[in-house]
């Protein structure tokens, strides 16, 4: 049985990318190349793979702020230190951008059918505030 509910790491997708990444050398380039691929990708995006790059985003968005509810992604984040470069979180705010864009993905599709969306975004917004705030 899958893992799905509101918060960015309560997915598959997200759960996927988050043991994925917890294995690689290069830490910031795994990060950045989550963001990358989807953002590059002109077509529309499936849940999965999005659901990852938005959970990348919002561990980044985490590490600006230096906490994080999703005791999961704490514990992650513990595990696993990084800095937050600009360009890491210039690509951070274009994925939840990308993601809160309509008819350009399904997991925005997903959410919208669901009668969710608005839910799903408000759950989003203080990961995104996190990354709109230079310092």
């Amino acid at each position: 049985m899958g893992a799905w509910d509101m918060g960015p790491f309560d997915n598959d997708g997200a759960l996927d990318a988050l043991g994925h990444l917890g294995d690689v050398e290069d830490l910031p380039g795994g990060l950045a190349s989550t963001m990358r691929e989807i953002l590059a990708e002109e077509d529309y995006v499936d849940a999965p793979e999005l659901s990852a790059a938005v959970a990348v985003a919002c561990l980044i968005g985490a590490r600006l702020v230096g906490s994080e509810p999703d005791v999961n992604a704490a514990r992650w984040l513990e595990r696993h230190p990084f800095a937050v470069t600009a360009p890491l979180r210039d690509l951070a705010h274009a994925t939840l951008d990308r993601a809160a864009r309509p008819d350009d993905n399904e997991l925005y599709d997903l959410w919208e059918e669901s009668g969710a969306l608005t839910e799903w975004l408000d759950r989003l917004a203080p990961y995104r505030q996190a990354l709109a705030t230079r310092s």
